[in-house]
């Protein structure tokens, strides 16, 4: 007697050769790899990744859409350069977008679990030698934790969506961004879990995160709220 399952088995996971393209040259623009404002020129790259030219256009159309990559006449594909102005206005949206969420999670009383706890521990365990790319990533996944914690989905699709752009600042301020002590960026983090576990602990909840390279001048980051 044949016995047929009425249970279906799961699909098969494909990666297609733009999806491929695109999470490679993700990569790439958010370590640093590809600078601002270098052209990237379509041809040797194709022919490095081997795969056409119309499939690395659409890869690189993916990421104009999320603001890693920018194109211009006569020039081609390269790794916008932001300035003070955009910079300001990418903080002016993640002030509002982080503070409304700690406001929700404070009004919902809901408390921190194991996915904060393991991502500031990923924060907590970086030693000197991992480089910024890589703190700026583990420190995007904290606050993005912490977001999704106030249960608002379009909340934290709007913040993922940000923090792309703000990671690609973050990484034209580097100079800056090495004036900060490593012991200083780990309390930094500890001391923002600890405010949102406790809402009434004196740590500025809000404050930590609109560090500006343009307001904060190297140095003072010690007595300042400077973040990743």
């Amino acid at each position: 007697m044949t016995v047929i399952s009425n249970t279906a088995p799961a699909p098969f996971q494909t990666v297609s050769a733009v999806d491929a393209a695109e999470a490679y040259l993700r990569r790439e623009v958010l370590s640093g790899r590809f600078e601002a404002g270098q052209r990237i020129k379509e041809a040797p790259l194709a022919a490095s990744l081997r795969i056409s030219r119309h499939t690395l256009r659409s890869a690189f159309a993916r990421l104009e859409s999320v603001g890693l990559l920018a194109y211009r006449e006569n020039r081609g594909w390269s790794v916008p350069v932001l300035d003070r102005a955009e910079y300001e206005d990418i903080l002016v949206l993640r002030g509002s977008l982080e503070s409304t969420a700690y406001r929700l999670i404070k009004e919902r009383a809901v408390t921190p679990g194991d996915r904060i706890q393991e991502a500031l521990q990923r924060v907590l365990d970086v030693t000197d030698d991992v480089p910024w790319p890589d703190r700026l990533e583990l420190d995007c996944a904290l606050h993005q934790a912490l977001v999704d914690l106030a249960g608002s989905r379009r909340l934290s699709q709007a913040f993922e969506a940000l923090m792309i752009e703000f990671r690609l600042c973050r990484l034209q301020s580097l100079e800056w961004l090495e004036t900060v002590s490593l012991d200083h960026w780990k309390k930094l983090h500890s001391d923002l879990v600890e405010g949102v576990k406790h809402p009434d602990a004196s740590v500025d909840v809000e404050g930590h995160f609109l560090a500006n390279p343009w307001r904060d001048a190297p140095g003072e980051q010690e007595t300042e709220t400077a973040d990743g």
